[in-house]
């Protein structure tokens, strides 16, 4: 029997996106007996305009589209891909709180949609949520297909869902849901001409490391290692003061340059976590300065602002390229390397001066070298601003060009993520999520966290949404991992962690 299909177009990029889901935990503290029906009515209207919400994705039997696949007609209603059951009896909400929701608790029967698990079901719906109540709360699980999406179309949609729960309007727009700007053939697209035939340098063919990255680590590792997946808060004050003092060394070296929040994080974070790894080649001094050693940071960036014309900011599509940093494995360790520390105080000392940071945030500076971290920090800004109008419509033409994409594709989205004998380390960012200023309503209100359950694999570093200034708090920005017990004992206890950071759940 013939399956009818939704008239989206996907783009060919979004035949490489992992055939997985994209899943978040909110945690609201409301006890509102009409949060359920809430909740239901909200997607209704979600559904109504994004009626693929409702969709499934199935095979391209036809073999016509660019992605491999294609969205079904809406084929459930509301109550088919939205559940809800009551764990009041045995999760408490201010107990879940009062341990900064640890990842572990999320593993309790049922918070998860079990379809949104592997194995998945061959015709995967493309959006799945469940509600749990809880003693005092309420814990919402929403899990969106990455085939059709990336971190801010799913944010996009959660904006909107969440309009519907407080009866409100954010001006929904068709061009929101429109891939028609990622095709050459777009007549909006300025006249150019790509090389289908030479690979752009965004992309590899996939190796024997990418072929175990696309397991399904979850399922292959768990049983075998003990893995611990930790929630770290680092404070405003700390990363503002770390970003001032790194942009003041970077100004003092000649103007035009910069660096953001987030390439200062990353930074830091790509330091500690080779520092956790590979604890007895840094203890034995291996790495010298004659060392050719190089070390990967790879991480996405999303494209919508990089357009021209740019995509709408709320495009639900996926929208966003893998790239990485490559810089020598010295370099990135010495960001908090005991052996510059003598000069590196004394070097900084008038740098941090000049970036107005006080006495109560230079504790956690004192760990770092900061011209090292401009270095590294550098490094990772020239990767962000390589992803430009020119470098996406290369990618987006050849894989157009060459449009067989399946789940054993040859093409891998990114750079080649280690050099031969070298470290791999990746980030990815949710800073920009909105979540935690969404009002779903009186009857929801706003969610306290943004959690992941406790992983069974290694996962490297998630940058979790920003955490606004509430009740005289400066906010912040919580990062979750997942690592061997070993590998995280000495991440928890090194230099970098315990001064800018702290832990506030470990599962």
């Amino acid at each position: 029997m013939a399956v009818s299909v939704y008239p989206l177009r996907l783009s060919s990029l979004e035949g490489y996106m992992p055939r997985t889901y994209v899943r978040q935990i909110y945690c609201f503290p409301t006890a509102n007996p009409q949060a359920i029906k809430t909740l239901s009515e909200g997607l209704a209207g979600l559904a109504q305009e994004v009626p693929y919400v409702l969709s499934r994705i199935i095979s391209d039997t036809a073999g016509t589209a660019e992605s491999g696949a294609v969205i079904s007609a809406p084929c459930h209603g509301p109550q088919d891909i939205f559940s809800c059951h009551d764990l009041s009896d045995i999760i408490d909400y201010a107990t879940l709180k009062m341990g900064h929701f640890a990842p572990g608790a999320f593993l309790a029967p049922g918070i998860v949609p079990p379809d949104t698990i592997p194995p998945y079901p061959e015709s995967p719906a493309i959006l799945l949520a469940r509600a749990s109540l809880v003693s005092g709360g309420l814990i919402l699980c929403v899990a969106v297909h990455h085939f059709v999406t990336d971190i801010t179309g799913f944010d996009a949609l959660l904006k909107i869902w969440a309009s519907h729960c407080r009866n409100g309007d954010i001006g929904f727009h068709a061009s929101w849901t429109d891939r028609t700007p990622l095709f050459s053939g777009s007549e909006s697209l300025p006249t150019r001409t790509f090389d289908p035939t030479s690979m752009p340098n965004l992309l590899h063919t996939k190796i024997k490391e990418d072929a175990v990255r696309g397991t399904d680590q979850s399922c292959t590792e768990k049983g075998k290692k003990h893995y611990q997946t930790g929630v770290f808060y680092f404070p405003r004050q700390h990363l503002r003061a770390l970003k001032d003092a790194t942009n003041a060394h970077i100004a003092s070296q000649g103007p035009g340059s910069w660096v953001s929040t987030s390439d200062v994080l990353s930074a830091v974070l790509w330091r500690a976590i080779i520092g956790a790894q590979e604890h007895p080649y840094l203890r034995n001094r291996h790495v010298t300065h004659q060392s050719t050693r190089v070390s990967t940071l790879s991480f996405p960036v999303q494209f919508r602002s990089a357009l021209r014309p740019p995509l709408p900011r709320n495009f639900l599509g996926a929208a966003f390229l893998m790239t990485g940093t490559m810089v020598p494995h010295e370099d990135v360790c010495r960001i908090s390397d005991f052996r510059d520390f003598s000069t590196s105080l004394a070097q900084d000392k008038e740098l941090r001066a000049e970036s107005h940071v006080n006495s109560a945030e230079m504790e956690g500076l004192n760990s770092i070298h900061i011209p090292a971290l401009a270095n590294v920090a550098l490094a990772i800004r020239e990767s962000v601003r390589g992803i430009d109008d020119a470098t996406v419509r290369g990618v987006l033409a050849y894989l157009e060009a060459h449009s067989l994409p399946n789940p054993e594709t040859l093409l891998v989205l990114g750079p080649p993520r280690c050099e031969p004998g070298g470290s791999s380390t990746s980030v990815v960012s949710w800073a920009d999520q909105c979540i935690y200023k969404l009002d779903w309503g009186d009857a929801i209100g706003r969610c306290d966290t943004v959690r992941l359950p406790k992983m069974a694999a290694k996962r490297d570093p998630i940058i979790m949404p920003h955490i606004p200034s509430l009740n005289g708090d400066d906010g912040g920005i919580e990062v979750i991992m997942s690592y061997e017990e070993d590998i995280m004992q000495r991440l928890t206890e090194s230099s970098v962690m315990k001064r800018l950071a702290t832990l506030r759940c470990l599962s």
